[in-house]
């Protein structure tokens, strides 16, 4: 049997393949190499890496302009409002809302459009401004729109959409007082309505939520009795 002669013994080659800098270098080669090929889309590429830059720049200095527009434009209303301009003040917030909707000021301008409608009768252009505020309020600005909303639907009689926006306040607001308050006046409307027991169980749900020697319980407890006494008419 033939002896294999030492020197002839193969030496595995060395492998690079666990060595991080040798990774490295052949990374980097591959993206030059990459880059040579491309150097056409990498030019569209940073192009349109600056447009985007230069319009996020832009569109930041737009909308820091346009808010402190909408600022000084509502600032005029209340100047309106002080000479008892309440027609021009209507008139002025009218033409805000189509320019600055979107603004941080858009509810407080709708809240006080609404205001004005409200004092002044106009109760179907009060419920299209504050319909945005009120429908599902979660802000403070947008509960006492949806307060006015509910307000503005009794002025037109629209007693089940004014109901459904006095519990929507209930459901939604974590103001003790404002809960109690929208709570009373859907009772309110429940029993305007000949609805005795779902006033009586509004009413009841108020107490349920007062300390038992709270002021306020004689007089939802009052109100139970007036309900139940008209009923049993």
């Amino acid at each position: 049997m033939a002896k294999r002669h030492p020197g002839s013994r193969r030496v595995k080659p060395q492998s690079f393949d666990n060595d991080p800098d040798d990774l490295f270098v052949a990374r980097v080669f591959h993206l030059g190499k990459w880059a040579e090929s491309n150097q056409q889309l990498i030019t569209v590429l940073a192009i349109v890496a600056v447009i985007a830059v230069a319009g996020l720049v832009y569109y930041r200095n737009y909308r820091a302009t346009h808010t402190q527009q909408a600022a000084q434009q509502l600032e005029m209303v209340y100047q309106s409002l002080t000479i008892q301009d309440e027609q021009g003040a209507k008139d002025q917030l009218a033409t805000f809302l189509e320019r600055f909707s979107g603004t941080p000021y858009e509810g407080e301008a709708r809240l006080l459009l609404g205001e004005l409608y409200l004092a002044d009768g106009q109760s179907q252009q009060a419920q299209a401004v504050l319909a945005p505020l009120g429908t599902s309020p979660r802000e403070p600005i947008e509960f006492q729109g949806a307060t006015l909303l509910a307000a503005a639907y009794e002025e037109e009689e629209r007693w089940s959409d004014a109901e459904r926006v006095y519990l929507e306040i209930a459901n939604r607001s974590e103001l003790d007082f404002q809960v109690r308050d929208a709570l009373a006046a859907a009772a309110r409307i429940r029993a305007s309505q000949s609805n005795a027991q779902g006033a009586i169980e509004l009413y009841q749900r108020i107490l349920s939520g007062l300390d038992e020697n709270a002021p306020e319980r004689g007089l939802y407890e009052m109100r139970i009795q007036e309900v139940r006494g008209a009923a049993s008419t």
